[in-house]
C-alpha cells in the first residue's frame, strides 16, 4: 500500500507547524504544498513528514518540521526579502521560501546536491533560486547585502561574516548551540545600523549541526 504523501503533508502542517504557533497563512500554505519526500533518500520518503530532523546524507539534514516553520515565521517574511539560504542540501528549504520572497541565494559547499537541487526546483517550477556553491561559513559577499539569511542547521557560533552581509534591518535565522551535549536555541540577530545587531532567543531546538560550522574541537597540551 503506498503512502499517501498529501494526506501526510497535510497532517505535518496540521499536527505539528500550526499548532506550534505558526499562524502566516503563506508560510502554512508552502509547507502544505512542497512536497518534502522528494528531497530525501528513497530508503527515508516514508518518514519525510515525521516530527524529527532528516538525513539527505554528507551532514546535511531536513530540520524538523515544527522547529522549520517556527523559524520562518520568526523571520517575519517579506515579499521584497532577498534570502540567503544557508545549507540547501538537495534545496527543501529554498522551494519553501520561493514563493514567499523575491529572490533566494541558495548556498551549499556540496556540487552534487545542488545539481540535485536544481533538478526538483525545475521539477517544481521554482524559478527565483539562485544556486551557489562555496564554503558555507562565508556566505557570498558579492550578492550582499541581504535581508535575510537562514541557516539550516545548528551552529557552535554565528561568523561575523554573515552577519556583515546583513543589510540594515535585516534577519539572520538560525539554531545556536556552543557546545555538543546540549539543547540549543533558536535566535533571531537583527542587523540594526553599521556593525551593530542584537541576538534574540525565540526557543530551545534540537538540530544536528551544519558541516562546518560544529564546535572546534580544543587541544591539550
Amino acid at each position: 500500500m503506498s503512502l499517501d504523501y498529501q494526506k501526510a503533508r497535510e497532517n505535518m502542517v496540521d499536527g505539528q507547524i500550526h499548532t506550534a504557533g505558526v499562524v502566516s497563512e503563506g508560510l502554512l500554505k508552502s509547507f502544505a504544498t512542497v512536497p518534502r519526500e522528494i528531497f530525501l533518500p528513497e530508503k527515508l520518503r516514508g518518514v519525510a513528514y515525521a516530527d524529527e530532523a532528516l538525513a539527505m546524507g554528507k551532514g546535511r539534514h531536513l530540520l524538523e518540521p515544527m522547529v522549520h516553520g517556527k523559524l520562518l515565521e520568526a523571520a517575519r517574511l517579506r515579499p521584497e526579502d532577498v534570502a540567503l539560504d544557508i545549507g540547501v542540501g538537495a534545496g527543501y528549504s529554498s522551494a519553501i521560501l520561493s514563493p514567499l520572497v523575491t529572490t533566494v541565494v541558495a548556498l551549499d559547499d556540496s556540487k552534487r546536491f545542488l545539481d540535485k537541487a536544481a533538478r526538483l526546483w525545475e521539477k517544481l517550477g521554482v524559478c527565483n533560486v539562485v544556486a551557489i556553491e562555496r564554503d558555507m561559513t562565508r556566505g557570498t559577499p558579492e550578492h550582499a547585502p541581504f535581508s535575510l539569511i537562514i541557516i539550516n542547521g545548528a551552529v557552535s557560533h554565528i561568523p561575523q561574516d554573515l552577519i556583515d552581509q546583513l543589510e540594515p534591518g535585516g534577519r539572520l535565522l538560525t539554531i545556536l548551540n556552543p557546545a555538543r551535549g546540549m539543547l540549543g536555541k533558536a535566535v533571531l540577530v537583527e542587523k540594526t545600523t553599521g556593525a551593530h545587531y542584537s541576538v534574540t532567543q525565540l526557543f530551545d531546538a534540537g538540530a544536528p549541526y551544519l558541516p562546518g560550522f560544529e564546535p572546534q574541537s580544543a587541544f591539550v597540551f
